[in-house]
C-alpha cells in the first residue's frame, strides 16, 4: 500500500476501496496501491490478506485500476502493508523504484546487509547483486527474505547465491497457512546448515510486547525452539519498528537465549554442497578444539573463515578478530561467534593482540587452552598454535 493519512479502520463486512496511486485523500475507506500489475491479477471472490493475515478482505468489484472489497475481519490498516493474494503470486518486478533507491542509500552508506524480499528464484538475487556491483556496493552482503511458494521450491539455488537467509514466518503463514509455518522454518533452517549459510528467524517472536511490557509463556517457547533448530540469529521486527516497548523486547530476548545457551546442545549437519580445503582446514580446527576442550580465536580480514567455522557448530567458544569494522559487524550475525576488534591488519599481530584481548576482559584464564590461527591462504606453511593460558 501507499501512504494512508490516517489509519483506516473497517469493521467486519465494511466496504472498503482500493484505488491506483500513491496517496489518497481525506476518504477514510479508500486504500492507495500504485502497483496497477495487481488490478489486472485479482478477481471477483479472491482473498486479499494483509498483516501477517490478520485481516481478510474479499474482492466484490474489479475495475481498471479500481476494487471494492469487503472486510471478513476487523481490520485497522496503515501505510506500507504488504497485499498478498491467497493462494496465487504476482509475477512482480523484482526491483521497483523504490527498491533501487533503497539499494543506493544502502551503498552509499556503507550497510552490511541488505534483504531481498519477495526472492523467487537464483535471477532475482543475481539481479540484486549485480546491480549493487554497478553501484559500487561489492562487499554487500545480499540476505534473501524466504516468503512464497516459489522461495521454497527453490530454495537450495537461493542459498547457494545469497549470503545468508531471512525466514519470513509473517509471509509463509499468508502462502502456506500457519499450521505449516513450523515444519518450514524447521525445513529452511536445515537447508541452511547443510548448504553452509547463515540464517535469521524473524515475525512475532515477541509479537504481544507490540502492545504490553512482557511477553507471553508461548512466545518464551517459540524463542526456545527457534534456538534449539540451529539458528543463527533471531530478529524482532514490529516488536521494536512499532512497538510500545522496543527495548524490554530487546531485553526479554537477550534474556531467553542467554537463560538457555549452555543447555543447547548443537545442531552437527553434514555439508550437502561440494567442500574444499578450506571447509576441511574448518572442520579439523572445530575437532581439534573440541578434541582439547580448547576454545578458537582467529583472525580474519573478511569473515570466511569465520562462517566456516561457525556453520560446524563448534561446542566450544569461538572469537574471530579483525582489524576491519565491516568484517566486525558482518560476523555479527554468525551462530556461536563472538567479534573482537584490534587495531592490526596482518594475521600474526592480530592473533596476538586478541589473545591479549582475551586475557584482559578474562574471556580466558589460566589453565584455559586457546586455538589460535586465521583463513587458510595460498602458502606453502600455515599457522596454528595451541596456547595455554599462563
Amino acid at each position: 500500500l501507499g501512504e494512508i493519512k490516517d489509519k483506516v479502520h473497517l469493521k467486519k463486512d465494511d466496504l472498503a476501496k482500493i484505488i491506483f496511486g500513491d496517496t489518497v485523500g481525506d476518504d477514510e475507506k479508500v486504500l492507495p496501491l500504485s502497483l496497477e500489475l495487481f488490478f489486472k491479477n485479482i478477481h471477483i471472490g479472491d482473498i486479499l490478506l494483509m498483516d501477517d493475515g490478520r485481516i481478510q478482505l474479499q474482492v466484490v468489484e474489479v475495475e481498471k485500476r479500481e476494487a471494492t472489497v469487503k472486510a471478513l475481519t476487523p481490520a485497522e490498516i496503515s501505510s506500507r502493508k504488504a497485499i498478498v493474494i491467497k493462494g496465487r503470486e504476482i509475477g512482480l518486478p523484482t526491483l521497483s523504484r523504490r527498491d533501487l533507491e533503497a539499494a543506493r542509500f544502502c551503498v552509499l552508506n556503507d550497510f552490511d546487509y541488505i534483504g531481498l524480499s519477495y526472492v523467487r528464484n537464483v535471477g532475482d538475487v543475481e539481479l540484486l547483486r549485480s546491480t549493487l556491483v554497478s553501484l559500487g556496493g561489492v562487499e554487500l552482503g545480499v540476505i534473501s527474505k524466504i516468503e512464497t511458494v516459489q522461495a521454497v521450491n527453490n530454495l537450495k539455488e537461493i542459498i547457494d547465491s545469497s549470503d545468508g537467509l531471512l525466514v519470513a514466518r509473517g509471509d509463509l503463514g499468508m502462502h502456506f497457512g500457519l499450521e505449516h509455518v513450523p515444519r518450514l522454518q524447521e525445513y529452511i533452517v536445515e537447508k541452511c546448515l547443510e548448504r553452509g549459510k547463515p540464517v535469521i528467524v524473524a515475525t512475532q517472536l515477541l509479537g504481544s510486547m507490540i502492545d504490553n511490557p512482557i511477553p507471553t509463556r508461548s512466545e518464551i517457547v517459540d524463542i526456545l525452539s527457534a534456538a534449539r533448530d540451529g539458528v543463527d540469529t533471531l530478529m524482532l521486527t514490529g516488536e521494536t519498528a512499532a512497538g510500545k516497548y522496543p527495548i524490554e523486547s530487546v531485553e526479554w530476548l537477550k534474556k531467553v537465549i542467554e537463560t538457555y545457551d549452555s543447555t543447547i546442545t548443537p545442531r552437527k549437519i553434514k555439508l550437502s554442497r561440494e567442500i574444499d580445503v578450506r571447509d576441511r582446514f574448518a572442520d579439523g580446527i572445530t575437532m581439534l578444539a573440541e578434541s582439547l576442550r580448547a576454545s578458537i580465536a582467529i583472525y580474519t580480514k573478511t569473515g570466511r573463515v569465520a562462517l566456516r567455522i561457525s556453520r560446524n557448530r563448534p561446542n566450544v567458544k569461538v572469537y574471530a578478530c579483525s582489524g576491519s569494522p565491516k568484517t566486525i559487524r558482518k560476523i555479527s550475525i554468525l551462530w556461536g561467534v563472538k567479534p573482537v576488534k584490534v587495531n592490526a591488519v596482518e594475521y600474526f599481530e592480530g592473533l596476538e593482540e586478541m589473545l591479549s584481548t582475551l586475557k584482559s576482559s578474562r574471556e580466558v584464564n589460566n589453565g584455559d587452552i586457546v586455538i589460535l590461527t586465521y583463513g587458510l591462504k595460498d602458502e606453502p606453511i600455515h599457522l596454528v598454535k595451541i596456547v595455554q593460558i599462563q
